[in-house]
This record gives C-alpha cells, structure tokens and sequence, in this order.
C-alpha cells in the first residue's frame, strides 16, 4: 500500500524533459482520440517526445492523425506526431510500443458473441469462446510484432491494451523476451466507480489505492484505501441493499455484482458474474435482440462522423469518444511511471514471480505493481484475502489461459479444442468441437494455418 505516492495530476507539474519515440499500434482506431486528448492533457510529461501512429487503415489513420496535429497546436505541446502504414517504421528505434488494434474489427467480436451464443455457450470479447477466438485472431499478430521489436527495438517497452490482454500478455511472456506489460483500465475505473456510488469515492485531487489480485476480467479487490483507510466494509453495506433489488435486462449485470460483493465480502471483477450466474446471464443474453458488438456498431458512424467533422476545424472539440478518456489516461499514467521513474502503484498484467502464492510463478497475473524505468514489479500478495473457495476458479482460468496461448503460437486445431474445453464457460469437449468448427469458419481469414 503506497498511499503516499502522488497522483497524475501532481507530477503533470514536473516536467522532466525525457525525450522517447512511443509507437502506438492500431492508432487509426477510435480509441485513439481519447489517447490524442490525454497527450494534451499530459503535455508536460511528454515534452520532446515523438509519437508515431500506425495502423492498416489509412483513412482512420489520417483522421486521429488530424485531429491529434490539431490538438497539440493549440495546445502549444511540445510533442511530435507522425504516422505511417508501415509497422517497421513506427517500431523502429522506438522506446516504448502501445498496442490498440482489434484483429478482424467489430464483425469478427460480433461473431465472437453471437456464434457461441446459439450453443448455449456465453461469454463476449474477451471471456468464454469469443474471448477464446478472440485471442487466437490476435497472438500471431502480437507475436510479430514482438519479433520485430526484438529486431529493431530489443529495448523497448511493449504496453498492450489489446484484449483478450492476460492471454495475449502470456503468449508474448512464453515465446519473446520483449518487456511487456499487459495493460487494462477497468480495475481503476470499475473500483472508483462502486465507491463514488457507496458515497466512498476519492477525495478531490487523490485516488483511490486498491488490492486487485488475480487474472485481467478474472479477479477481486479485497481492500480499498481511500486516504490511507480501507472503506471495504462502506461499499460491502452499500451492496447489500443493491443485492435486494430485483433483476431486470437493464440492471442484472449490476445486481449480479451487487450480491458477489454482499456474499463474497470483496469485489469481483465486472466479468465474474459470466462465471457465478451463468444459467442466468444466458436467460438474459438470449432475450436480448442484439449483441454489444452490433450496439457499438451501430454506435460508430455517428462517432466517426462528430470525429470527422471536428477534424476540420481548427481546434478540435470533441463531446463525444471512443471509451472516454478513460484508455488514454491510464495508458498515459503507466507510461509516464516508466518514462520518468516515479515508482507509482497501478494494478497491471505481469508474469506473477510468487506475487500471487496459489498461482504457477509462470503465469500472468493481474497484480498491484511498482513502476519504474526497470518496468512493473508486482507486489508481493500472499493469498490477498482471497478465500479457498474462490481461489479454484482463478486457478483453472490461469491454466486455461495459459493453453490458449501455447496453442494460438505452437499448437494443432486439436490442441486449440482441448484449450477450448477447458474455458470454464463451456466445460465440455463435444462443445468444444462444434463452437470450433463454426467459430473457426467464420475466422478462417484471421487464423494461422495450424489453427484451421
């Protein structure tokens, strides 16, 4: 516990004049405004820097570049942008490397979610078998780029934001000795938001510091200090009058979570009740006419066309983005640790070295760390509170995790099946095979061929 630590907002008041090149991978995504927004609102952290954005994409590519250009002139920040098609020259020489991509765009996570979905098999982007195939598409991808850093940037530090992010983080631990650190914002923002709504929300100008121990969407927080005291016990209370509450399609997902925290005395992460309710989310899934990745795509041209028209004038203003600023904030927090070794605590995926005593030391793991210019360092957690009743759980997800990424860089189509029928969320081999077969059918594209 370092509550001691200052906060973004202090150290944006202490330029340090480091210069670094920072490639952002996937950056014609949507996201990538959001990231745009917080290099201006960090500017004084990045002074002297260059950031190269670069995707396949190039007419996204060009809009977050327009709207980034615009954005640091007026704002005065003393940053360079540039972007490219070409990975090798984004990567090149680069001191950091921030992946953001979505291998096979929004139809591959509708497929993703609806395929399994008539099995009877839940799950979403980045849990059960769309989470599965999900990770599947994006090891290869993530695995070059790995080779090409070692290359051309052995130094560098990998910061990927691409989900399924503890899987994909694994893969690049067993087969690179590329730096990486998986990286996710929702431990943040799901914990401060359950606080803030218990009425324990962070003071103005603090944060919140938080045990959260276990697997990226897989984990529990066991403590919450806020000003150096743990308001655990406020946010369970609050939880046990939500739990009263009856479900509905609109609120199941926050009464769900509601009653872990009551009945587990810690809070799981927004994915868990996938895994405690599953029969019931099923109910709730198959009621509902579309999936969130046909919400979200039906949400994008709207979003495109406020970036585009923002991109032609001359100080963009953007009311509306891709996750908030949320991603590029807490992207920028981390980077920022490593850039200027300030020694902050973030919650990160790295292997676990013991952090977690009941997981293999091989394993990624979803831990509080220390970050500095040598990288993240996970604390030391014991059991961190976690009960013996929840800790088989986390222990078959690692395991699963782990096979799905040993299958995704060396393994057969059989292989991929028996990692498959280990996801918790399906728990059957006969699934298993026939989830593959259509799910690999409808990715045949974006699948290596030892998968097909």
């Amino acid at each position: 516990m370092q509550q001691e630590q200052s906060n973004g907002a202090d150290t944006q008041q202490k330029p340090m004049g480091h210069k670094a090149k920072i490639a952002i991978i996937g950056g014609g995504s949507p996201y990538c405004a959001g990231l745009m927004h917080s290099f201006v609102h960090y500017a004084q952290n990045f002074q002297g820097c260059e950031i190269v954005l670069m995707d396949i994409d190039p007419d996204g590519l060009e809009l977050i570049y327009t709207i980034g250009t615009k954005l640091f002139k007026h704002a005065e920040a003393k940053i360079t942008l540039e972007r490219t098609t070409n990975q090798k020259t984004a990567i090149d020489g680069a001191d950091f490397v921030i992946t953001a991509f979505r291998t096979g765009g929004m139809q591959a996570r509708r497929f993703d979610e609806k395929i399994p979905l008539r099995h009877g098999l839940i799950g979403q982007e980045t849990v059960g078998a769309g989470g599965f195939f999900y990770a599947l598409r994006t090891i290869p991808v993530m695995a070059g780029i790995a080779a090409t850093m070692e290359k051309i940037a052995p130094k560098a530090f990998l910061l990927n934001y691409t989900n399924p992010s503890n899987i994909v983080t694994e893969a690049i631990t067993l087969s690179s000795g590329i730096q990486i650190i998986g990286m996710c914002d929702g431990p943040l923002h799901e914990i401060q938001h359950v606080a803030e709504a218990a009425g324990v929300g962070p003071m103005a100008g603090e944060r919140l510091y938080h045990r959260t121990v276990g697997l990226n969407h897989g984990n529990w927080t066991t403590a919450v200090w806020r000003n150096g005291v743990d308001v655990l016990p406020q946010i369970i209370a609050w939880s046990e009058q939500i739990a009263e509450q009856p479900m509905t399609p609109a609120n199941y997902e926050h009464i769900m979570l509601a009653k872990l925290i009551a009945t587990y005395r810690a809070i799981p992460s927004h994915y868990m009740h996938y895994y405690y309710f599953p029969e019931l989310v099923l109910a709730f899934l198959q009621q509902k006419p579309t999936s969130r990745a046909e919400d979200i795509m039906q949400m994008l041209p709207a979003l495109l066309n406020h970036y585009r028209e923002e991109a032609k004038k001359d100080v963009p203003h953007l009311t509306q983005m891709r996750g908030g600023t949320g991603f590029g904030d807490f992207a920028l927090d981390v980077l920022r640790s490593l850039l200027h070794n300030t020694g902050e605590e973030w919650v990160l995926n790295v292997q676990n070295r013991g952090a977690i005593h009941f997981l293999d030391a091989e394993r990624v793991v979803e831990v509080p760390c220390h970050v500095d210019a040598r990288g993240a360092i996970p604390l030391m957690q014991g059991d961190a509170g976690i009960g013996i009743e929840q800790r088989g759980l986390l222990a078959q997800l690692a395991e699963y995790e782990s096979a799905t990424a040993r299958a995704a860089l060396w393994g057969t189509r059989k292989d991929a099946i028996k990692a498959l029928a280990a996801n918790p969320l399906v728990m059957s081999y006969s699934k298993a095979e026939l989830v593959y077969q259509e799910m690999a059918a409808a990715h045949e594209h974006y699948l290596p061929h030892h998968l097909l």
